[in-house]
């Protein structure tokens, strides 16, 4: 029998419509004590890559601290509850450390065609991406199948990231997490909206 069962996705869905035996889930998503479970901190990348780091600045030619810096602004960023340690995309982090160059790894695999669709749906622009957007703690709950805006899809599926929470208002504020996810979601996302 098993006692603990870990799911990850990339969007919610509601529980029962998909699985009607699996009806006692409980969404750890924006508990604090799990905020760094499903990435790398800096405090584990300098611990467990410190040398991958060294290896990656000599091939960029960079210093320990630029090449730092560096996989900070295009890999880091995330937050999965407010307050909460930055968090690095595992992925492209990791290709990066292997290849040895700063690429956009995570749009590697293609246009989110699904993505744009849903982004016409709900009339979003590329231009909206660039602004800062509020959201409650229940619009991040949405299942897919019920969203009334495309912000859910966009934060579960990483797009946009927990930037602040105003305890008075109890709105979080959404932003683009780093350099990477706004290069790569405007490369893929432009040639469509220009040919529309």
């Amino acid at each position: 029998m098993l006692r603990f069962v870990f799911l990850t996705g990339i969007t919610k869905f509601s529980q029962l419509s998909i699985f009607s035996e699996l009806n006692n889930i409980t969404n750890v998503s924006m508990y604090q004590e799990y905020a760094g479970i499903c990435g790398i901190t800096k405090e584990e990348l300098l611990d467990k890559f410190d040398e991958d780091i060294d290896v990656l600045a000599g091939r960029l030619g960079l210093t320990h601290e630029q090449a730092l810096s560096k996989l900070k602004e295009n890999y880091d960023g995330y937050h999965f509850t407010w307050p909460s340690s930055d968090i690095f995309n595992p992925y492209s982090l990791l290709n990066c450390l292997a290849e040895g160059q700063m690429n956009s790894y995570w749009f590697g695999s293609g246009t989110p065609t699904y993505l744009l669709n849903m982004m016409r749906k709900y009339d979003f622009t590329p231009i909206d991406l660039g602004e800062q957007m509020d959201a409650s703690k229940d619009d991040f709950d949405a299942a897919t199948e019920t969203m009334t805006t495309i912000m859910p899809l966009l934060y579960q599926s990483g797009y946009i990231t927990i930037k602040n929470y105003d305890p008075e208002t109890e709105l979080y504020t959404l932003a683009l997490p780093n350099k990477e996810v706004r290069i790569g979601l405007y490369r893929s996302m432009l040639p469509h909206y220009l040919a529309a």
